[in-house]
């Protein structure tokens, strides 16, 4: 398993792939971190108004200057409330989360294309046959696919995620607010985002193995991932509004893959609003589901499969 793992990985570094994809997970990494911190500094600031501080003007009518004055403890009332809103160790953890798993959406769907790639060149090169021939019992060739897919999928989120709590730390210390580093919440969505980078790099091997056209199995992944995601938030609102006034019907976000991986970092709630959804714990089992339900098939169908 060792060497069957290492010729895999073998085969990965040798190809412009990994890398050409890790550049633009870079990007959009970069790019969800500002989008992020400019959201985190938008809503720290929601509805604050300056005023005028200082001494009145020596110039004011009396009517003036109690209008000047109760200004003033308008805006030290907002401030307060605005600094206690900010340094709220609960409120403040959960914009940590997001700042701190930035670029999770495109990272994702990058790992599953790295990994139906390293399924699919085999098809694609015509390697196969001697893959398997050199190791007839296919279930460890599937297996090492599977482990080497995971190692990427680590690869991508130890550096996103360098990226984003250094961008982050940065951010909240130049504001003068706890990083939130020390609070479950943060550290509970960082984790959970790496279980979430290795589940969906299993989904990209298990939907390379069903559809073994890489054109083709790329194309329809990018397209149910980013298409999908939408078109379900869109769906089950549309239901929610205009059939079934229920709850649940938006709860049941949870159980598509790419939502689910959203709500295991927290960001399901913003998108569908007011909703009483499962612990972000859940999103991880629903993928483990998934993850567990496609890596198997996927190892039947390439047990059975002729592939001369």
């Amino acid at each position: 398993m060792i060497r069957l793992i290492r010729s895999e990985l073998l085969k990965v570094r040798t190809t412009n792939m990994w890398w050409i994809f890790l550049l633009i997970s870079l990007v959009f990494t970069g790019l969800a971190l500002w989008i992020n911190i400019e959201q985190t500094k938008s809503e720290l600031t929601d509805n604050f108004t300056a005023y005028p501080q200082g001494d009145p003007p020596s110039n004011l009518t009396e009517e003036q200057r109690a209008q000047f004055e109760a200004d003033q403890r308008q805006y030290q009332e907002q401030e307060a409330a605005r600094v206690a809103k900010a340094h709220a160790a609960g409120q403040l953890a959960k914009y940590a989360a997001n700042i701190y798993t930035s670029g999770q959406f495109f990272g994702l769907l990058l790992v599953m294309l790295v990994a139906i790639l390293i399924i699919t060149n085999e098809f694609y090169h015509q390697t196969a046959t001697a893959t398997f021939l050199a190791t007839p019992k296919r279930t460890k060739v599937i297996t090492a696919k599977l482990i080497t897919a995971g190692l990427a999928g680590v690869l991508f989120w130890i550096i996103t995620t360098a990226i984003s709590v250094v961008g982050g730390v940065l951010y909240f210390g130049a504001e003068g607010l706890t990083n939130s580093l020390g609070n479950w919440t943060a550290q509970q969505a960082v984790l959970l985002n790496l279980l979430v980078y290795v589940l969906w790099a299993v989904f990209g091997i298990g939907i390379g193995v069903l559809i073994r056209s890489q054109i083709g199995a790329t194309i329809t992944a990018a397209c149910l991932y980013t298409v999908g995601t939408w078109a379900a938030i869109i769906v089950l609102t549309l239901i929610h509004e205009l059939v079934i006034k229920k709850d649940w019907v938006l709860e049941s976000a949870v159980y598509i893959p790419p939502l689910a991986s959203s709500h295991v970092v927290g960001g399901l709630a913003t998108q569908l609003g007011e909703v009483d959804l499962p612990p972000r714990w859940a999103g991880a089992v629903v993928l483990i589901v998934w993850a567990v339900v496609l890596g198997t098939i996927g190892t039947l169908i390439t047990r059975k499969r002729d592939i001369a």
